[in-house]
């Protein structure tokens, strides 16, 4: 793949992923709040949401992918992260138009800085330079010794011995 395509996709992949993880922070933070404040159980259906965002959060910072996938998303998080850290700027009318599991989640990602620091994270993963150069190709594989060489012309392998060559590895002759 060349190192356009490459970067193309994470472009594709950072505006594709960006509002789907935040959907699925914010209902899955939102499900697990609104069981323990209820009857102090676990969500497990919250759990698992949060379990695939966070696989698909670890899959834009670590992979091969493109760094653009992470800094796409990681300057939305950090945007969003930043106002929602101001309580002055704290979109509560957002927040209004949400439905209840929804704003739940994004009550508690805001003020808490979870999403600033999610949005450092990836912002941080995109940053290493090796990340930005298209992949080598594979090195051919080690040699374990010299090429073989063809056997000489005066001999071949299936030839029989000439006359008067004797056996010399046996110590009594026959």
């Amino acid at each position: 793949m060349s190192n356009a395509a490459r970067h193309v996709l994470g472009v594709v992949a950072g505006l594709l992923l960006t509002p789907l993880l935040m959907l699925g922070l914010t209902y899955g933070s939102g499900q697990v709040v609104y069981a323990f404040r209820t009857d102090f159980s676990t969500s497990w259906p919250g759990a698992a949401v949060l379990a695939a965002c966070a696989v698909a959060l670890g899959f834009l910072a670590g992979s091969r992918l493109s760094p653009l996938a992470s800094l796409v998303t990681g300057l939305g998080y950090t945007g969003m992260g930043t106002v929602l850290l101001i309580p002055m700027l704290y979109p509560s009318d957002l927040a209004d138009l949400l439905p209840a599991p929804l704003r739940w989640g994004f009550d508690m990602l805001g003020p808490t800085g979870v999403l600033f620091i999610v949005g450092i994270l990836l912002l941080t993963a995109s940053a290493f330079p090796s990340r930005w150069r298209a992949a080598r190709p594979a090195p051919p594989a080690p040699s374990y010794g010299p090429p073989p060489q063809p056997y000489p012309p005066a001999f071949t392998p299936f030839q029989p011995p000439a006359p008067g060559d004797e056996d010399q590895t046996r110590p009594m002759p026959r």
